[in-house]
């Protein structure tokens, strides 16, 4: 008994000792040496830029009927019409949400439930449903031509450099992530 109970206090100790350390070394920064790049006349480290498309796109994309990569008014009302006879009612929550995942992508994405509902009686009316669309429809139209173009649903995009953000308040610099939600260390 005696010696069962050595080995489970050692057992213990190892275990102990093992999550201290990892802790540890989790919590350690590496520290900071120098002044940062551009006060040492260098270059920040580059953000990214990018393109991206609204989910909402997907959306119109598969109503381009005849495959000419635009999507009409005419195109348009066509689909908003066989979407909504694909509900066999007023689409309440959960079924807006198979209706999101199959033609959004995501439960998640946007437009969302709450935004067709603009009388929050938790479901989904035909005028609710067209007029969300047809807003999108006019915001990703921006030439205003009627119709819309794959280069017109492309968001781009390009990531602020070597300015400083007003929310850290460590005055760290980003150093690959950093763990705290990204963004320029501020205050000098």
């Amino acid at each position: 008994m005696a010696q069962r109970l050595k080995h489970t206090t050692r057992t213990s100790l190892v275990v102990t000792i093992f999550a201290a350390l990892t802790l540890s070394a989790c919590a350690t920064k590496p520290e900071r040496r120098g002044p940062p790049p551009e006060d040492r006349g260098e270059r920040p480290a580059q953000r990214s830029s990018g393109t991206f498309m609204l989910p909402v796109s997907a959306l119109f994309i598969a109503m381009d009927r005849n495959g000419d990569k635009m999507t009409s008014r005419a195109e348009m009302k066509t689909g908003i019409a066989e979407e909504w006879k694909s509900f066999d009612q007023p689409p309440s929550a959960i079924r807006f949400s198979d209706w999101s995942q199959s033609n959004l992508g995501s439960t998640d994405a946007a437009p969302s439930f709450m935004s067709f509902d603009r009388d929050f009686n938790g479901v989904i009316s035909e005028n609710e449903f067209t007029a969300l669309i047809e807003r999108n429809f006019d915001r990703l139209d921006k030439n205003e031509d009627g119709q819309i173009e794959r280069s017109e649903m492309i968001i781009a995009f390009s990531a602020p450099q070597g300015q400083r953000s007003r929310g850290s308040q460590s005055g760290e610099r980003e150093r690959g992530g950093g763990g705290r939600g990204g963004g320029r260390g501020g205050g000098r």
